[in-house]
């Protein structure tokens, strides 16, 4: 932001003004987000730089590969990115969800360690301007992390992206999944019953899967038999049947759903509804005695319902067959080892209020959201944030509900609805958790 936009202290709303308008909410925001943006360092980097070069100095390769995972494992990196260009190739770690650049390789060391790749991959190594895929496993002492690894031919050469699978971190206990209690309350019910239809949406990289799967491992019991159907499978589940859909055969999720169900199943997760015929067969299972758990692409809880018709459903047998959306997104959590309270700032405390006028949070002071400042710390990269926590939006679909969505509703009278029960939308669950002092605000800013 330039310093003639910048927003001064003065042309700040009066206290009472309750709610910012838009243009002016935006701009406080923009400013808030520039003033922390915060650069990921540590001396682990070097360290990294440093071991890698040395086992490719004695030309190993295998041992070069094995550190830049083991290491990525180490920092909570869910992908390594080799990205090319010109002058050399930059090795990146996603780290809870943002790219950090950790050191750059040499165009003639990167080949040693593309080709070490694509061969531990199964991929075919004399193939270079056409996309692969493949996957290979990496033993530990007690356990074995599986890498998925995609190649895209750029001018610079091929840019892979490896995504490093670890089951330790992707199932965990249902109390862990940072749900407030009514949230919490809502899922259990939905999950526990027979049959119906259970959504998580939200975009690529929001915490789908772990939450799918999370839920699936609490209905884990040897009376029933739960099938998934995957694409591809990304972790594997001890006593649960899983699937994977083989689209170069000729069996889409359609097929193979199909052929899913002739299997007796009493739960089944689907790993992602993309079309209506994927759509009608999930929504005709949870009609005749099963509960379906699945996944959708959408921008929230309500907006899914538009989506859903859109693709074709009619709204009478989506109200039957729904029960639950989930819409989340992850927001870094405030590193706890280097916080320190410090005092809002008058576009801070605007922003904040202004949050809380919109989600009809009036009891709650805006005084009891606590904001930080940061030391600089080896245990969050010296970048003020240390793992991930879901920020959640539950609806659950009883009887008035279901009567608005067949009479086609729009999605503000859903929500209007759903705030009669025990609806938290996004926005006040991150006001609840900010108030426990768990995420920022600037967090929220840039992610919602």
């Amino acid at each position: 932001m330039s310093d003639n936009s910048q927003i001064t202290e003065e042309e700040l709303p009066k206290e009472e003004e309750e709610i910012l308008d838009e243009k002016k909410s935006q701009e406080l925001a923009e400013g808030i987000i520039q003033k922390e943006e915060i650069s990921y360092h540590s001396e682990a980097f070097s360290k990294i730089e440093k071991q890698v070069e040395h086992s490719l100095s004695l030309q190993k390769t295998d041992e070069a590969l094995k550190d830049i995972t083991l290491w990525a494992l180490y920092l909570g990196s869910s992908d390594v990115h080799y990205d090319c260009y010109e002058e050399h190739i930059v090795l990146r770690y996603r780290i809870d969800g943002m790219l950090v650049d950790i050191f750059t390789l040499a165009h003639k060391d990167y080949k040693v360690v593309l080709e070490r790749l694509k061969y531990a991959s199964g991929l075919k190594l004399n193939i270079t301007n056409i996309p692969q895929d493949g996957k290979y496993e990496l033993k530990l002492e007690n356990k074995k992390i599986d890498v998925r690894v995609s190649t895209l031919p750029t001018k610079y050469g091929e840019n892979i992206v490896s995504r490093i699978l670890d089951a330790s971190n992707a199932i965990i206990d249902f109390k862990d999944l940072w749900f407030f209690w009514t949230s919490k309350r809502m899922i259990e019910r939905a999950i526990n019953k027979r049959n119906g239809m259970v959504l998580v949406t939200w975009p690529t990289g929001s915490g789908k899967t772990t939450t799918l799967y999370t839920m699936i491992s609490k209905l884990n019991t040897r009376d029933k038999k739960i099938i998934t159907l995957e694409d591809p499978i990304e972790y594997e589940l001890p006593g649960i049947v899983q699937s994977e859909v083989n689209e170069k055969l000729g069996f889409d999720f359609q097929k193979w759903l199909k052929a899913l169900m002739r299997q007796d199943p009493d739960i089944i997760m689907v790993g992602e509804i993309r079309d209506y015929d994927t759509l009608n067969i999930a929504t005709s299972a949870s009609l005749t005695g099963h509960l379906v758990l699945s996944t959708l692409h959408t921008k929230s809880a309500a907006e899914t319902l538009d989506r859903i018709i859109n693709m074709g459903l009619k709204p009478y047998i989506l109200a039957s067959a729904l029960d639950t959306i989930i819409a989340q997104r992850l927001v870094r959590k405030i590193c706890e080892h280097c916080k320190v309270e410090k005092e809002k700032t008058p576009e801070e405390s605007m922003i904040i209020k202004s949050m809380m006028n919109e989600t009809w949070m009036w009891a709650v002071p805006s005084e009891a959201i606590k904001l930080y400042e940061w030391k600089w710390c080896e245990e969050c990269n010296s970048s003020w944030y240390k793992w991930r926590l879901g920020i959640f939006e539950i609806i659950t679909f009883g009887l008035a509900l279901k009567n608005l969505i067949r009479e086609w509703a729009s999605v503000d009278e859903i929500i209007e609805e759903a705030r009669k029960g025990d609806l938290i939308t996004m926005k006040e669950d991150w006001i609840l958790k900010a108030i426990k002092w768990h995420t920022t605000i600037t967090e929220i800013l840039r992610v919602i």
